[in-house]
């Protein structure tokens, strides 16, 4: 039976020296070394940078964790690039994140003008085969690091490694697939899919500053959860970093298909039994009535008028074209998919999902009655 290792070490803070220690720490845990490496090979960074937001918004990978993953590479003399596509204006993205900054270590690359291979995805209920377009660096690097973010997400309810890899779908592709796949398990088959073919061979979370509740953007909450996560697999490292914020990590569709279980899993590092209890996003299912979820009042896209300011970028960003403005935007809750879009690329944080009063009861039933029996 295969067995996977992940570690997990407690960083308070993003001071320059306690990252690279933490760093260090979780390459020793799980046995990962660059000594396989010649010098001049190609290391292809992955962070997470959703848009233009700044490193303390706990959305973004932050920028101390990479330069410091850099300065370590540059010891072994490697070729050092660092690549998305974020959801909206990636190059002012990598600015605005401080990412930008780390061009003195390696090239920053913009997956969207990069030359593309097309790669089959199989296992999705499609007609044909889906054919995406990811860009040709990814099979040319030596090694691929995958630096995700610790956060909960409305659709997927996390976003770690495996959804992080969703930036290297290339520009308006990412909502296109909404569209195509909007149930929430068809969406993670699908991202599941895509991470097995990029197939990263170390993943890192930046959990130091992490984001709990109505995530993954500005209507999170950002979080000092002080960890740092690292596994040579995807899937693991999600496994552990879910369960220790307070998931049970099999009700993530991502963990779920990647068939690993808990007990091939051996957590290393001084903060392996650290236990957090991040807010849960509204729109995630309620546990105890799975089966009744199409009948249950769901949450609607709401819009907040004092904080709108017209940029139109929910309109364009709505994959089913359920969101018009005149002046104001408003949705045309038909239509909508619950993707979330418009929540994650509205620079304003005026769109927010509101939850019935007959869902929230539920909730509150179910929190009682898990504290009753606790």
């Amino acid at each position: 039976m295969k067995k996977y290792k992940v570690s997990v070490v407690k960083c308070s803070s993003y001071s320059s020296k306690k990252v690279r220690e933490a760093l260090l720490s979780c390459f020793n845990n799980i046995g990962f070394s660059f000594n396989s490496l010649k010098p001049g090979s190609k290391i292809l960074i992955k962070p997470n940078i959703l848009a233009p937001h700044k490193p303390e918004k706990a959305i973004t990978t932050h920028p101390v964790v990479l330069e410091e993953l850099c300065r370590i590479l540059k010891k072994h003399k490697f070729e050092i690039y660092i690549g998305e596509s974020s959801s909206n204006s990636t190059d002012k993205s990598f600015a605005v994140s401080g990412i930008a900054k780390l061009s003195k270590y390696g090239e920053i690359i913009n997956f969207e003008n990069q030359e593309k291979l097309f790669i089959e995805i199989e296992g999705l209920k499609t007609k044909k085969p889906l054919k995406i377009p990811l860009p040709k660096i990814l099979f040319d690097a030596d090694l691929i690091i995958n630096v995700a973010k610790l956060k909960t997400h409305g659709l997927t309810q996390v976003t770690l490694c495996t959804k992080n890899l969703y930036g290297c779908v290339p520009g308006q592709l990412k909502s296109r697939f909404h569209k195509e796949f909007p149930s929430p398990k068809e969406f993670s088959k699908m991202l599941f899919n895509v991470s097995r073919k990029i197939n990263p061979e170390l993943n890192i979370i930046d959990g130091i500053v992490g984001m709990e509740g109505e995530g993954p953007a500005l209507s999170g909450r950002p979080v000092k959860s002080e960890i740092l996560v690292m596994s040579k697999n995807a899937s693991a490292a999600d496994i552990v970093a879910s369960e220790i914020i307070g998931f049970d990590p099999y009700s993530i569709y991502t963990n779920k298909f990647s068939g690993i279980k808990k007990e091939t899993i051996e957590v290393t590092g001084d903060a392996k039994n650290t236990r957090l209890n991040f807010a849960k996003p509204k729109i995630s299912m309620i546990p105890f009535l799975p089966l009744l979820q199409r009948f249950i009042p769901q949450p609607k896209i709401k819009f907040n008028y004092d904080k709108c300011k017209q940029c139109h970028l929910c309109e364009k960003k709505c994959p089913v074209n359920a969101i018009n403005l005149g002046p104001w935007p408003k949705c045309t809750h038909g239509k909508c998919i619950s993707c979330l879009c418009c929540i994650e690329v509205c620079p304003h944080d005026a769109v927010y999902l509101e939850e019935p009063a007959a869902r929230r009861m539920l909730k509150s039933v179910y929190k009682k009655f898990l504290s009753k029996n606790s």
